[in-house]
């Protein structure tokens, strides 16, 4: 195995000092630009490749970013056991080591410990904060470089990585519309986060719209099937029981598939049922699920990459969303057409999503 390329040989083969190429490398000093650009040419027809541990000490950094759970005090954790959550944590890992930084993830007890204190961390993503973290608080009062996957809804400033879910939420809305449903209920837990929020404000606004009833059904804290199960059974025991149920969260929406079961009503023909985030689950429930993805691989690398960009001081966009989409499968769809992944907002599409249906 050929001997890796050290800094020494790339100053040797350039006719520079080691002081030379580290600052031409590191985009640093005083360097006349036709040596920069020489130094780096030569770097990189050496293969070499600068160690990531020797570069964050030159720097004064430590290569580490903390990513936090955001969780409420004394209610279980909502993120961590999901699709959403994992598919997040597996782009966000590999977006920070192709920057040369490793991801350190805090969960909801030792965020609250604060041992993050001790960690020497270069810069911190957020995860979906909820109204009056302390963790939220304390890193931002730390002056810690800092961005969030959703926003903060209690007035801290932060860069921030979102969906569109005001938009996201009326595209769904409008697509059980479009099949037919005229009492589309919903389903949530209290909002504490800007997705909850936004959620509600979208289906606000489409009930005074369509001059549809509200019915809201509020979920357990653990957003599981079971708590779906007995919110959907709620709304259906209604004497003006809803045609279609939205819900904040895939598996909320699995457990109305059950209540809808249990009710001898089927879906789709009975009752449409849609959700928010994508799993296996969803996919592989009976039928599989219509949902609004929220593509959070897109979400966990912008944020690594919008964090990267403050740290090494590069211009970014304070705010950025990530686009939604609706997947359109069984459970909203009463014919034997294949699912397939439609735009979430925007008229063209929707006109083009009604054509296609009506070939």
């Amino acid at each position: 195995m050929a001997k890796p390329v050290g800094i020494r040989e790339v100053a040797e083969a350039a006719g520079v000092s080691v002081t030379t190429v580290s600052h031409a490398l590191n985009g640093k000093g005083r360097l006349p630009l036709e040596t920069r650009t020489r130094v780096r040419a030569v770097a990189a027809d050496l293969g070499y490749t600068p160690r990531i541990a020797a570069r964050n000490l030159g720097g004064g950094r430590s290569g580490l970013i903390g990513l936090f759970m955001s969780e409420a005090e004394g209610l279980p954790s909502t993120l961590s056991g999901n699709n959403y959550f994992t598919e997040l944590l597996g782009a966000a890992t590999g977006a920070a080591l192709e920057h040369g930084y490793a991801l350190v993830l805090a969960t909801a007890a030792n965020s609250q410990s604060e041992p993050w204190r001790r960690w020497a961390l270069d810069g911190a993503i957020v995860v979906d904060p909820v109204r009056g973290d302390p963790v939220l608080t304390a890193l931002r009062e730390a002056d810690m470089p800092l961005v969030t996957t959703g926003r903060p809804t209690d007035g801290i400033e932060t860069y921030w990585v979102d969906n569109d879910i005001v938009a996201g939420t009326r595209s769904m809305l409008d697509h059980l519309a479009r099949r037919g449903a005229r009492r589309i209920a919903l389903i949530d837990s209290a909002p504490i986060r800007s997705v909850g929020l936004d959620l509600r404000e979208a289906y606000a606004a489409f009930c005074a719209d369509t001059a549809m009833a509200p019915m809201i059904a509020e979920a357990a804290w653990d957003l599981s099937e079971h708590a779906g199960f007995d919110a959907a059974l709620q709304l259906l025991e209604r004497a003006d029981p809803p045609d279609a149920i939205y819900t904040s969260y895939d598996r909320l929406a699995l457990g109305v598939l059950l209540a809808a079961d249990a009710s001898g009503l089927s879906v789709p023909r009975d009752l449409l049922v849609a959700g928010c985030t994508d799993s296996v689950a969803a996919r592989m429930s009976s039928p599989s699920l219509t949902v609004l993805t929220l593509n959070p691989t897109d979400v966990g690398t912008r944020a690594v990459e919008l964090l990267v960009a403050l740290l090494e001081e590069r211009p970014a966009p304070e705010h950025e969303y990530v686009a939604t989409g609706i997947i359109s499968r069984g459970s909203t769809r009463r014919s034997s057409r294949r699912g397939r992944n439609l735009p979430a907002v925007g008229l063209a599409e929707q006109l083009g999503e009604l054509a296609a249906e009506a070939g």
